[in-house]
C-alpha cells in the first residue's frame, strides 16, 4: 500500500553544502558553480525520471534554467550561514503509473509552492535497484526569496511558519488521496502521526463494539496494531551519502534495524488479515447454512421441527461468536519484537 512520507529541511552553506551541486545531483545534470568556480558533473547517475522547473509568472525568463537559477541564488546570498534552499521529499504511491506521478507531483507543486511565489525544482526518482522496489519518491527544491521581474527580493519568513509546513504536509495527502481514488486503491495515506492515527482507530473499534459491529472492530484492531510502532527515522544526507558509497554508518544501522521492524509489524498484519479473512468466510458459510436449515423448517408441520431449527441457529451462532473472539485473542498476543 502507498505509505506518506513528507520531509522538508534547509539547503545551507553553514553545513558546507551548496544549491548548485544539489540540483546537480538530484537532477543528474552537470552544472558549473560559478562562486566556487566548481563543477559538479552527475550526468552518469541513473534512476531520475523526470525533471522540471515550475516558476511563477513574471520573473525573468533565464531563472527557468536550471544552472541559471542556482546560481543566481548563490550569488544573491552573501552570508556564510545563509540559507540557500529548502528541499522538500515526498514519497510517491507506487500504485500510480509514472505519468500519473508526474501529474500529481506537478498539481502538489503548483499548488502549494509556486502560488505562493516560490520557484520550484522537481525530480522524480525511481526505486534504487537494490533497495525496496515500492520506493518511488520526489526531491523539490525550493527558493527562499521573493521574486520580482527585476529577479530575487527579500527573504519571506512566512514560508518558514511551523503552521504552513503543517498545511503542506495536509495538501500532500490530499493531493494523493485524490488519485488514489482516481484508481479505486481502497486504502489512502494520512499526514498525521502514527500515535494519533492508532489512537483513531482504537476509539472507533470502541464504538464498533458499543453498537455491535464485531467484524468492523476486528479490522479497525488490526489497522491498530499495524500503527503501533516508531517511524522510520531520517538518517540525514550525509549518511545517506555515505551509505550508497559502500560505507556502513550508525544512522543507516538505526534505519535498518527500524526498517526490519516495520518488516515484521506488517507481516504479522499481513498474517491477522489472512486469518480474519478465513474466520468471516466461516462465520458467512455459518450463516448462510443456519438460514437454509430456518427455512428448510419452516416448510415443516409441527412445532419441535421449527424449534429444532431455532436451536441449531442459535448453536451455530455462539459457535461463529466463539471463533472470532479466539482470533481477536490472538490478534493480542504479539511478543516484544512486535510492540515498536
Amino acid at each position: 500500500m502507498a505509505i506518506y512520507h513528507f520531509s522538508a529541511k534547509m539547503i545551507s552553506r553553514s553545513t558546507g553544502r551548496s544549491a548548485v551541486a544539489a540540483a546537480a545531483y538530484r537532477t543528474a545534470e552537470r552544472i558549473e558553480d560559478h562562486r566556487q568556480g566548481l563543477e559538479h558533473d552527475y550526468s552518469n547517475r541513473t534512476g531520475v525520471l523526470h525533471t522540471e522547473i515550475l516558476a511563477p509568472d513574471g520573473i525573468p525568463e533565464a531563472l527557468r534554467d536550471r544552472a541559471t537559477l542556482w546560481n543566481a541564488v548563490e550569488a544573491v546570498e552573501r552570508r556564510k550561514d545563509a540559507q540557500l534552499a529548502r528541499e522538500v521529499t515526498v514519497a510517491l504511491p507506487h500504485e500510480l503509473t509514472d505519468a500519473q506521478r508526474t501529474s500529481l507531483v506537478r498539481s502538489f507543486v503548483q499548488s502549494a509552492f509556486v502560488d505562493r511565489g516560490m520557484i520550484a525544482d522537481v525530480a522524480l526518482h525511481a526505486p534504487g535497484r537494490e533497495g525496496d522496489e515500492r520506493n518511488h519518491h520526489a526531491h523539490i527544491m525550493l527558493t527562499t526569496r521573493s521574486i520580482g521581474a527585476d529577479g530575487f527580493e527579500g527573504k519571506d519568513r512566512s514560508w518558514n511558519s511551523k503552521e504552513l509546513l503543517e498545511d503542506w504536509r495536509e495538501s500532500w495527502a490530499d493531493h494523493a488521496n485524490a488519485y488514489l481514488r482516481e484508481i479505486e486503491v481502497g486504502r489512502e495515506i494520512d499526514h498525521r502521526s502514527l500515535e494519533a492515527q492508532r489512537e483513531e482507530k482504537l476509539d472507533l473499534k470502541e464504538r464498533a463494539l458499543e453498537r455491535g459491529d464485531t467484524k468492523t472492530a476486528h479490522e479497525l484492531e488490526i489497522e491498530a496494531v499495524e500503527l503501533d510502532r516508531d517511524p522510520l527515522p531520517d538518517i540525514g544526507w550525509k549518511a545517506w551519502g555515505m551509505e550508497r558509497r559502500g560505507i556502513q554508518t550508525t544512522a543507516g544501522d538505526l534505519w535498518r534495524e527500524a526498517r526490519g521492524r516495520l518488516e515484521q509489524v506488517r507481516e504479522v498484519v499481513s498474517g491477522l488479515r489472512e486469518r480474519f479473512a478465513e474466520t468471516y468466510a466461516r462465520v458467512w458459510d455459518v450463516a448462510e447454512l443456519s438460514l437454509n436449515g430456518l427455512a428448510e423448517a419452516l416448510r415443516g408441520a409441527d412445532f419441535s421441527t421449527l424449534e429444532a431449527a431455532h436451536e441449531q441457529v442459535r448453536e451455530r451462532d455462539r459457535e461463529a461468536e466463539r471463533s472470532i473472539e479466539q482470533d481477536r485473542d490472538i490478534s493480542r498476543e504479539r511478543d516484544d519484537g512486535f510492540s515498536l
